[in-house]
């Protein structure tokens, strides 16, 4: 599904339901969790009856897991699409290759996660809010959005484990399993950076370029430990 077709599938929706949604925005964009959002004071934002939230949601955790599917919808298969395009325009477009580094293409590398990272952070700058709320959500009372929030995560890494062999960015000493499991850390320190990056804003552009070296130095470390021998992930 492509950033346009989730555009008009949202437009597509009831009106109603989108109104609630924005006004959970509204109310959590401080320090509230949306479990402590009481139904009259969301239709209340929201312009709503009350009666109206019951059309569109069973409870506050199934609005929850709305916005996250939301914010998943807009922002994994458009972050996939432009990994795939930086990888392949490293492939046909450097006119100077440099040397491979224990089996990694730095140059192909840096440029894909370059464009990822960057990608990533300006989409958390379009939706700070439903980001801000991710973050406390993971740490939240709830346990099926938590579950919800580290799916998505864990899409995302999936998403990436499967690039990476496609284009053949790592070794290929470096298993399936392997690549997966340093593709979670990626995806879950990646998220992680969120709160400290809205939080900060005059150090917004240094945690973009932390971003990316965590990424490289997670890969190229681990090529380094597969070639001695020396990789050791948990299974699982």
């Amino acid at each position: 599904m492509d950033v346009q077709t989730a555009d008009e599938q949202t437009s597509r929706e009831a009106p109603g339901k989108r109104q609630l949604m924005a006004a959970a925005l509204r109310l959590s964009s401080t320090s509230r969790s949306l479990s402590s959002i009481g139904l009259r004071e969301l239709a209340r934002e929201a312009g709503l009856n009350p009666n109206t939230f019951y059309r569109h949601f069973r409870d506050v955790d199934d609005l929850g897991m709305a916005l996250i599917e939301d914010i998943s919808t807009q922002l994994r298969q458009p972050l996939r699409e432009l990994r795939r395009e930086a990888a392949a325009r490293a492939a046909c477009c450097d006119l100077e290759k440099q040397p491979m580094l224990f089996g990694i293409d730095m140059q192909r590398g840096r440029r894909v996660t370059h464009e990822t990272v960057q990608l990533f952070f300006d989409f958390v700058d379009q939706h700070p809010t439903a980001f801000l709320i991710g973050v406390r959500e993971l740490h939240g009372a709830s346990p099926r959005l938590r579950q919800a929030l580290i799916s998505v995560m864990d899409e995302f890494a999936e998403d990436m484990t499967e690039d990476i062999g496609n284009f053949k960015l790592l070794p290929a000493n470096l298993d399936a399993t392997q690549v997966r499991q340093i593709s979670y850390m990626v995806s879950h320190n990646l998220f992680g950076q969120v709160l400290d990056y809205l939080a900060q804003p005059a150090r917004q552009t240094s945690i973009r370029a932390l971003a990316e070296e965590k990424i490289l130095m997670l890969f190229a470390g681990a090529a380094v430990l597969q070639s001695l021998g020396q990789l050791q992930l948990p299974a699982g």
